[in-house]
C-alpha cells in the first residue's frame, strides 16, 4: 500500500512539474515575441557599440565585422542543402 501511495505522489509532482514548465513556456512566448528582426537587433546593437554606450569585448568584436545584409542565398536553396546534406549523412559527421 506504502509503494502505491509513493508511487502516485511521485506522478503528481511530476505533472505538476510539466505544467509548471508548459505555463513557463508559453508566459515566455507571450513575453518576447516581438516585432523587430534580427537585422534590426543586430544593427541597433552595433550602432550603440560605436557610440560608445557598451563596452568591447573579444567576443562581442566579431558582430561589428559581419555584414547586416540579408544572404544572397535563397530559403529554398538553402532548406534544398540541407535536405542533401542529411540525405547524404554529412550532417552526422559534423556533430
Amino acid at each position: 500500500m506504502k509503494k502505491i501511495a509513493i508511487s502516485l505522489l511521485l506522478i503528481g509532482v511530476a505533472a505538476a512539474a510539466f505544467a509548471n514548465e508548459s505555463a513557463d513556456e508559453r508566459q515566455n512566448r507571450a513575453t518576447f515575441s516581438g516585432e523587430r528582426t534580427r537585422a534590426d537587433v543586430r544593427a541597433e546593437y552595433v550602432n550603440a557599440r560605436r557610440a560608445g554606450a557598451l563596452a568591447n569585448t573579444s567576443e562581442s568584436a566579431s558582430l561589428e565585422t559581419q555584414s547586416l545584409k540579408g544572404s544572397v542565398r535563397s530559403r529554398a536553396e538553402v532548406r534544398a542543402e540541407a535536405v542533401q546534406a542529411a540525405r547524404d549523412h554529412v550532417i552526422d559527421q559534423l556533430i
